[in-house]
C-alpha cells in the first residue's frame, strides 16, 4: 500500500463524519456501514482512488467491530423504523475486513434491522467464508463484475492476477448458500460496451437477482479525486436511453421497479455543526487523501448520535506533526453529516 499507515479505529473516535470509515446516513432506511478502506485492486475508473498503487492516498483505516456495532445500534435506534437495511460498503472492499462475519451477525441482531447487504468484488472470499456469511445472516451481495472477457477484466481491475472466472464461481457459491446476488458493473464507454449484454445474459442464466433486477449497471462518472479514463462519459440521458434499448434487446429488466428495494425516507441524524460554523478541534491523525487530516471536536455532546469526526483540508500544510494539537476550524461542507473544514482564517 505504498507504505501508507493503517489506522485501527476504536471507540475513542467518532464513527460519523467521514466517508473513509464508520457510518454514512443519507436520510433513508439504508444505513451505509464502512468497516475498512483497504482494497487490493487498482480499478482504472475507481472513483475513490483505492488500491496499492494509489498516489492520492496517504492513510487507510480498519474499524474495530465492537465500536462499529455500538455506533450502528445507536443510529438504527435513532431511525426508529423496523426495516433498516445495513449496507456494508466503503472506500475500499469490505470483503477484506477480517471481522466481516462478526459484523454481519451483530448487525442482523440489532432490533430494527431487516436486511444486511454488502458491496464487494468477491474475489477474496473463499467457499468457507461465503458459507460463514450466509450462516451469519447476510442477505445479499452486490458484486462488481465489469467484464466477462478475462483479459479485459484484468485491465479494468488494474491487476494481472484478477480472475473473473473465480469471481463467477464465487457468485454461484453464494447463490447455493442462500445469499442473493445482484451484479453491479461500471459501464465505461469505449472500454466495456460489448460486455454489458454478456454480463446480463450470464446473470439471468445463473439465477442472479431472485426475481428482481439481476444487474444494476452503474454509469462511469469521473470524480475529482478518482482515477480517470480517457473517454467521453455518457450523459444521464444517453445512459438511460441505452439501458432501455438493452432491456428491449435482451428482454431483461435493468432499471429497478419503484419500491423494489423498499428504500424510503427515514429520520436523518442531527447535524451538530453547519457550514460556516467555527469549531474547536483536536487533530487525531491523517485523512485518507494527501493534504488532509482527521480531527475531533473538543466539546463533544456525549452520545453517539452527536459525536462527529471531521476532515481538515490543509494541502501542503498537512503534517503528522499536527497530531495532538488543537485548533479552530471553519466548516465548509456538512452534507449528510460528512464534515469538511479548513483552519480558521483560511
Amino acid at each position: 500500500m505504498r507504505d501508507r499507515p493503517v489506522y485501527v479505529i476504536g471507540a475513542g473516535t467518532p464513527l460519523v463524519g467521514t466517508l473513509a470509515f464508520g457510518i454514512v446516513d443519507r436520510g433513508t432506511n439504508v444505513v451505509e456501514v464502512r468497516p475498512t478502506s483497504l482494497c487490493s485492486l487498482n480499478c482504472v475508473f475507481c472513483s475513490v482512488n483505492a488500491g496499492p498503487l494509489s498516489r492520492a492516498r496517504w492513510a487507510e483505516y480498519v474499524v474495530e467491530p465492537e465500536a462499529l456495532l455500538a455506533a450502528l445500534e445507536e443510529v438504527v435506534r435513532f431511525k426508529n423504523t423496523g426495516d433498516v437495511e445495513v449496507h456494508i460498503d466503503g472506500m475500499g472492499d469490505p470483503g477484506l475486513y477480517k471481522d466481516l462475519a462478526e459484523l454481519v451477525r451483530g448487525a442482523k441482531a440489532i432490533p430494527g434491522v431487516a436486511v444486511v447487504s454488502m458491496q464487494t468484488r468477491l474475489y477474496m472470499l473463499d467457499v468457507e467464508r461465503i458459507r460463514e456469511l450466509a450462516a451469519a445472516g447476510l442477505d445479499r451481495f452486490n458484486v462488481s463484475i465489469d467484464a466477462m472477457d478475462p483479459q479485459l477484466a484484468k485491465k479494468l481491475a488494474g491487476a494481472d492476477w484478477y480472475d473473473v472466472e473465480l469471481v463467477l464461481s464465487r457468485v454461484k457459491t453464494a447463490l447455493e448458500a442462500g445469499i442473493n446476488v445482484v451484479v453491479s458493473p461500471v459501464w465505461v464507454p469505449g472500454l466495456n460496451d460489448a460486455e454489458m449484454p454478456r454480463i446480463v445474459k450470464w446473470a439471468v442464466e445463473h439465477g442472479v437477482g431472485r426475481g428482481g433486477t439481476p444487474v444494476l449497471i452503474q454509469k462511469y462518472i469521473p470524480h475529482k479525486r478518482g482515477r480517470r479514463v480517457k473517454t467521453r462519459p455518457m450523459t444521464w440521458g444517453e445512459f438511460w436511453k441505452r439501458l432501455r434499448e438493452m432491456e428491449r434487446e435482451l428482454g431483461v429488466a435493468l432499471i429497478p421497479k419503484p419500491g423494489e428495494y423498499r428504500i424510503h425516507k427515514a429520520p436523518e441524524l442531527p447535524k451538530p455543526y453547519r457550514v460556516g460554523d467555527y469549531v474547536a478541534v483536536e487533530v487525531v491523525g491523517r485523512g485518507i487523501f494527501k493534504g488532509e487530516l482527521l480531527a475531533v471536536p473538543t466539546s463533544r455532546r456525549g452520545t453517539a448520535v452527536w459525536d462527529r469526526v471531521m476532515t481538515l483540508v490543509l494541502g501542503s500544510g498537512a503534517s503528522e506533526d499536527l497530531v495532538g494539537q488543537r485548533m479552530r476550524v471553519k466548516v465548509i461542507e456538512d452534507s449528510h453529516n460528512i464534515y469538511i473544514a479548513r483552519p480558521a482564517g483560511r
